[in-house]
C-alpha cells in the first residue's frame, strides 16, 4: 500500500500543471481589449506589444474565473433562456479594439464577475475597472445600459447591477483608445521600415 502512495506524492503538482495548461490563458492578443480601458495608454500599449505576465498562480486564477463564469452563464441561460445571447463580439477601430462581453441580456451587454467573499461584493458602486469596461461595451455596441452580475464564491450570493451610459467617460475612453491605436499603428510602420 505504501509503495502505491509513493506514486502519488506529486498528485497536487500534476493537477495544478494540468489546470494551468487548460486554463485558456492567453499570453498575447492581436488586439487591444476593452477590458483594459482603465489602464494608462502606456500600459495598454505594453500589454499589446509585450503580452501579459504569466505564472502558475495567474493561470490557476484564470481557470477558476472561467470555471465560475461558465457555471453562472449556464444558470442564467436556464433561468432566462429567451433573454440571453452568447458569442457577440464588440469591435472598434476596424477590429484593432475588441470587447467580449460574457453575453447579451435582453439586448444589452452583460458580464459575470466572481469574488472570493461576500464582503467583496460591490455595494452601491462598482469597481472603476468594471464600470469603465462596461462603458466601453456600451459605447461601441451603441447601447444605453449594461448588466453586471456578481457571485460570491463564499456563499453563492448573487447580486446584479444595471449601469447606464456615461457619455463623458465614454468620450474619455474613445479618446484614449484612439491615441493608443494611432501609437500602435506608428510602431508597426516603424518596425516595417
Amino acid at each position: 500500500m505504501f509503495d502505491n502512495l509513493k506514486l502519488f506524492t506529486h498528485l497536487s503538482v500534476e493537477l495544478e500543471r494540468y489546470t494551468a495548461a487548460n486554463s485558456n490563458f492567453d499570453r498575447t492578443r492581436p488586439y487591444v481589449s476593452m477590458s483594459h480601458v482603465t489602464l494608462s495608454e502606456e500600459e495598454i500599449m505594453a500589454l499589446f506589444l509585450n503580452g501579459f505576465e504569466d505564472s502558475l498562480a495567474i493561470r490557476l486564477r484564470c481557470y477558476k474565473g472561467y470555471q465560475m463564469e461558465r457555471d453562472l452563464k449556464e444558470r442564467i441561460s436556464k433561468v432566462f433562456p429567451d433573454q440571453v445571447k452568447f458569442g457577440i463580439e464588440i469591435e472598434a477601430f476596424q477590429g484593432m479594439v475588441l470587447g467580449h462581453p460574457d453575453f447579451f441580456f435582453a439586448g444589452y451587454p452583460a458580464d459575470c464577475k466572481s469574488v472570493p467573499l461576500d464582503e467583496h461584493l460591490p455595494g452601491g458602486k462598482l469597481p472603476r475597472r468594471v464600470y469603465w469596461q462596461m462603458q466601453a461595451y456600451m459605447k461601441y455596441s451603441l447601447k444605453s445600459q449594461a448588466l453586471v452580475i456578481y457571485e460570491s464564491r463564499e456563499t453563492g450570493r448573487i447580486m446584479h447591477y444595471w449601469i447606464r451610459e456615461n457619455l463623458a467617460i465614454q468620450a474619455e475612453i474613445n479618446h484614449k483608445l484612439q491615441r493608443v491605436v494611432e501609437a500602435i499603428g506608428n510602431i508597426k510602420i516603424n518596425r516595417a521600415s
